[in-house]
């Protein structure tokens, strides 16, 4: 089965591997596969169309909070705070792997959950790229006023919901459902009410089924109610659906093969301008160069006029040289780059330097009373401070590349970043013909 023209391809961890469900928000979502694979790269024969990925509750941590305003434009840096105060800060160069939801607001406080997930490792994201990313908690319906427990690659979760979306939601450190389960949601639970956004204990608990051999038995449901003091019962999972709008969650491989993808687009929108312009700047010049071939002819038979005559072609001539930066490839950013490209110290397992920006800037300047090109390079990057050295190598690189001898460089020492902790540096390259 084929997935209708417009609709998502939603990939959600059931409870032995992983589901492809098709279907929007507005007409629902129908199962289309569920497969035993564990690991998102396995699983093969999704639809055509944009995909969707729920990340694991296991690869996510969840930080539930009261904030103190409720101005939205705060609730950024106060999510990312509550989660460095819980010692759950992002890794590094990892992508956009924070967010937070909010489920409820007063005049006076905002109730939101700051969410933290981990990397993904090896084999955990499918073939193709998902197009959204979300968390599987926000993509299940789940009901207010009871605690939900469900299966989710061969572990069991649970979550607490809220009107507005999920209010909490962690994976269990056991392998089946027994007392000790029951505790550890009892000890969330009460966490959440000393916190004060949970005001009433829940009615009872609902431990979703799969129909498949890891459903959840009677003396477990049995075993889980006198854990936590409060009724169990069992019910089909519901379908899942998609949160609008999705969460803004997007892993580093992820955001490169895009920002990839659209700088090749980039690039070659960026050649096809240039070959329009040069091939224009050709064509002028050609009519102009028989024109003037047609000059010269006529003063060879007017001998007057051969002054005169050789003003003019001195001055096509001085047109040409101010076309220099643009006709001749010496002068081109592409070529530049390429050269500057070379002269990192990166091999293709380690890239310890990285580009910020880089300018380039061809004009011409008056100098001793002639007017000559200045060309300038002024090169922006960074790297870790335990590649310090690969920075200092990279500068003499510069100087020493028979590609850029025409450049002076200017290497002033690198800076510390204070937000991001790494080494910063501005080289400027100067030449002038």
């Amino acid at each position: 089965m084929s997935a209708k023209k417009g609709d998502l391809n939603l990939m959600i961890p059931g409870a032995d591997g992983w589901e492809i469900w098709t279907g929007s928000a507005m007409s629902g979502f129908q199962q289309h596969a569920s497969t035993n694979h564990l690991l998102a790269l396995d699983v093969t024969g999704i639809p055509s169309g944009a995909v969707a990925m729920a990340v694991p509750v296991r690869e996510v941590f969840a930080v539930p909070f009261r904030a103190q305003t409720d101005d939205l434009s705060l609730l950024g840096d106060l999510a990312a705070m509550q989660l460095e105060k819980s010692g759950n800060r992002p890794a590094l160069d990892g992508g956009q792997l924070t967010d937070h939801f909010v489920y409820a607001t007063t005049p006076e406080e905002t109730h939101l959950t700051a969410v933290v997930m981990n990397p993904p490792s090896e084999g955990k994201l499918p073939r193709k790229s998902p197009d959204q990313f979300d968390i599987s908690p926000r993509c299940l319906p789940l009901p207010e006023g009871r605690v939900v427990v469900w299966s989710e690659l061969g572990r069991w979760v649970f979550g607490v919901g809220k009107p507005g979306g999920a209010l909490y939601f962690q994976c269990l450190s056991g392998e089946r459902l027994d007392l000790r389960a029951g505790n550890e949601i009892g000890l969330a639970l009460t966490q959440l009410r000393l916190q004060g956004l949970l005001t009433d204990i829940p009615e009872g608990v609902v431990v979703w089924s799969h129909g498949s051999a890891s459903d959840a038995r009677p003396e477990e449901l049995e075993a889980l109610s006198r854990g936590l003091g409060i009724p169990t019962s069992s019910s089909p999972r519901p379908n899942p659906t998609w949160p609008e709008p999705p969460s803004r969650l997007l892993p580093a491989d992820v955001r490169a093969e895009r920002l990839a993808v659209r700088g090749k687009r980039n690039r070659n929108l960026m050649i096809a301008a240039l070959a329009v312009v040069y091939l224009g700047v050709v064509a002028y010049l050609f009519f102009d160069l028989k024109k003037t071939k047609a000059v010269a002819a006529k003063v060879k038979f007017n001998a007057d006029a051969v002054s005169a005559e050789a003003s003019l072609l001195d001055r096509h001539r001085s047109k040409w040289d101010e076309l220099r930066p643009v006709v001749e490839t010496d002068y081109h950013p592409l070529e530049l780059f390429l050269s500057i490209y070379k002269a990192l110290p990166n091999t293709d397992d380690d890239r310890y330097i990285r580009f910020k920006k880089l300018t380039f800037l061809n004009q011409f300047k008056e100098i001793e009373d002639e007017l000559r090109v200045a060309r300038e390079i002024v090169l922006e990057g960074f790297a870790d401070l335990e590649n310090q050295p690969q920075i200092s190598k990279y500068a003499k690189n510069l100087k020493s590349s028979p590609d850029l001898d025409d450049f002076e460089w200017t290497n002033p020492p690198e800076t510390t970043d204070k937000r991001s902790g790494k080494l910063t540096f501005t080289y400027v390259g100067g030449a002038t013909e």
